[in-house]
């Protein structure tokens, strides 16, 4: 008996894309960079086998000259802003977060002006003004003041309601992330993996406003291993292969100038 094809059915999803005339925009962000290791450098190296781009989520207040020396010669490589430390404000018994719980609005706000320039100042010109913040979370007071302080982007979690999270502030979310967090963060399976992907696609291909957001592919290097790297090359090979199918880069999901 062969084996079923995990991926059979993403393909002819895909096919509809196509005869649609509609392009299927991804983009890959990778979360909690912190330093140049091996697990990094894989994934890096995925990357660039795939000719596929993908954002840093850095931490800057945690990001060490080695990591900007491996991202400043990467060809496929940009960063974006993690907060400030990746440290919890919140107490005890609510969701974890940096960018609100317990910290005021103007602490939030250093944090986040804090980590722009810091992540500016290591990584130069490979730094975009986007915030992702720490666990994908961040008090809705603070949004607003983001323009202000020179972001010029934000990415959390799940489909965005809007395009703009405020004036001047383009929002691009991550939608798929191979880890389950909710059972000791676990690799999900291909057939899990495979099953999301093709609900996310189908609710997109419902309506055109959906099928503007970029569907975000969100990893953790820290949990690389080799089994990861499987599921990730399957995945980005069922993608890259479709014509349907294009990765944006991160400056051009949030609209910028790369040099900005």
């Amino acid at each position: 008996m062969l084996a079923k094809d995990t991926w059979a059915e993403i393909r002819a999803e895909l096919d509809l894309w196509k005869a649609k005339k509609k392009p299927a925009l991804f983009w890959w962000r990778d979360d909690d960079a912190t330093d140049a290791n091996a697990k990094l450098e894989r994934l890096l190296a995925v990357a660039e086998e795939f000719d596929t781009p993908v954002a840093l989520s850095a931490i800057p207040a945690r990001a060490t000259p080695r990591l900007a020396k491996l991202v400043a010669k990467s060809k496929v490589a940009e960063i974006l802003v993690h907060g400030l430390r990746h440290e919890n404000h919140a107490t005890r018994d609510r969701t974890k977060r940096e960018l609100g719980g317990e910290a005021s609005l103007d602490a939030v706000l250093l944090d986040a002006a804090t980590g722009l320039r810091l992540a500016r100042a290591r990584f130069g010109t490979k730094c975009l003004p986007v915030l992702v913040p720490p666990w994908n979370r961040i008090t809705a007071r603070a949004v607003p003041h983001l323009p202000k302080l020179g972001f010029k982007g934000l990415s959390t979690w799940k489909p965005r309601t809007q395009k703009f999270a405020a004036p001047g502030l383009l929002q691009v979310n991550a939608h798929l992330d191979v880890i389950d967090w909710r059972h000791d963060r676990i690799l999900k399976s291909e057939q899990t993996i495979a099953g999301l992907l093709l609900r996310k696609l189908r609710w997109r291909r419902e309506k055109q406003s959906r099928m503007e957001e970029p569907l975000g592919l969100l990893t953790h290097h820290a949990f690389w291993n080799a089994r990861k790297e499987k599921l990730v090359i399957g995945l980005l090979d069922t993608l890259k292969s479709h014509a349907a199918v294009r990765f944006v880069k991160a400056s051009q999901a949030f609209e910028l100038d790369a040099s900005k």
